[in-house]
């Protein structure tokens, strides 16, 4: 470690813990939280195993540790032990755990410190493959950002008092006269959309209907934020597509909230979606959406009224929205002002944190507190106990 984890006096201290930080809606979120945390006046650190390609300005009032090795076995173990020695004097009366992958990790140190952990899971695969073997009584809630991430969560095991409940993100929304309504000028209008790149994320179905939207006689330009493991395939696509000089690739380091500003039209093209965030930044902004009726999405979008909803992989109906958008630019505005009144009221960031922070102080007071020492390591076999 390169700098000390420390907590300040203060009457509630949480310990956020994640993996890698990327250009990505949950570490946004997770970012987002950070903030309004400390905003609040809860001293709160956030430590990952790494953070890269991320905005600067996101990381402002965020007290960020990057601690590589947490999920490394054996090495883990003595980077938990620094972690603990940092924490026990001033220990966190929550720890917030954001990527269930490292469970198993953050059951150990909230063992150690003799505190409760909270997990939040974001999506349907981590759901799905959420580590039950890893599960203990220090474990005591599961927080999900949708139901349908929910009801992928396997049971867990009789007896055991964890708790499940669902907490929808909450995204900051900027005063209305600071931001550019869409499709208002006569510049080609912008197509985007924006997150890690995988399959899974229909970048494919998003350029193709992007070709057809060209082929229908519209003259846009088109954007894609993030990077992944299809970037490489996604640009041979364009290529093939004939849509290389009309398309931007950008990475996670630009400005998030430039990058939405300067799209017109938001697409959400996922073929399996915990819930979007990007998207709920995008309708803050306001910023029209056209989105894969998937997994959360259908617990924002309201079709016609806050936005559009295709079938996942149909270009073909992609397209279509698309163009219906730009050949009607007033009932464009009009979805997305009716966007970002339903985050303004139902997907705000102060009621995500009114919801988190009721949940630290109800795990914190059920828990009983102590501040003894606590043996980190046996000397003679280099485990925990």
């Amino acid at each position: 470690m390169n700098d000390q984890v420390v907590m300040a006096d203060s009457a509630l201290r949480v310990l956020l813990l994640d993996a890698e930080l990327s250009f990505r809606g949950s570490s946004l979120l997770t970012l987002r939280l950070a903030r309004g945390l400390e905003r609040r006046e809860i001293d709160t650190a956030l430590v990952c195993t790494h953070f890269d390609g991320l905005d600067p300005c996101l990381l402002k009032g965020v007290r960020l540790h990057e601690i590589p090795g947490i999920n490394v076995p054996v090495w883990g173990q003595l980077v938990l032990r620094t972690l603990y020695r940092d924490l026990k004097d001033q220990r966190p009366d929550v720890i917030h755990l954001q990527d269930s992958r490292l469970l198993p990790q953050g059951i150990r140190l909230a063992r150690k410190l003799r505190r409760p952990l909270i997990v939040s899971v974001g999506d349907h695969a981590e759901a799905s493959a959420f580590p039950m073997k890893a599960i203990a009584p220090e474990l005591k809630m599961v927080i999900s950002v949708s139901e349908s991430v929910q009801q992928q969560i396997p049971a867990f095991p009789a007896g055991l008092a964890i708790e499940r409940r669902v907490i929808m993100p909450g995204v900051g929304v900027p005063d209305a006269t600071s931001i550019d309504s869409p499709l208002d000028d006569e510049r080609p209008p912008v197509v985007g959309m924006a997150g890690p790149l995988g399959i899974v994320k229909g970048g494919a179905f998003f350029l193709r209907a992007c070709h057809r939207v060209v082929e229908a006689g519209h003259n846009i330009r088109i954007v894609i934020a993030g990077s992944g493991p299809e970037e490489r395939s996604l640009r041979q696509l364009a290529s093939s597509l004939e849509l290389s000089s009309r398309l931007t690739f950008v990475d996670g380091g630009v400005s998030m909230a430039g990058y939405l500003s300067a799209i017109d039209i938001f697409c959400l093209p996922s073929l399996q979606q915990g819930i979007g965030v990007m998207m709920l930044e995008a309708m803050a902004l306001g910023r029209p959406v056209v989105a894969s009726g998937v997994g959360g999405v259908l617990s924002v979008l309201e079709d016609n009224v806050t936005g559009l909803i295709v079938p996942p992989s149909d270009s073909r109906s992609l397209a279509d929205r698309i163009i219906e958008l730009l050949e009607n630019r007033e009932r464009a505005r009009q979805l997305a002002s009716a966007g970002q009144s339903l985050v303004r009221t139902r997907f705000n960031e102060e009621r995500m944190l009114d919801e988190l922070i009721a949940v630290y102080r109800e795990v914190q007071e059920a828990e009983p507190r102590t501040q003894e020492a606590i043996p980190i390591m046996s000397r003679t076999t280099g485990t925990w106990h």
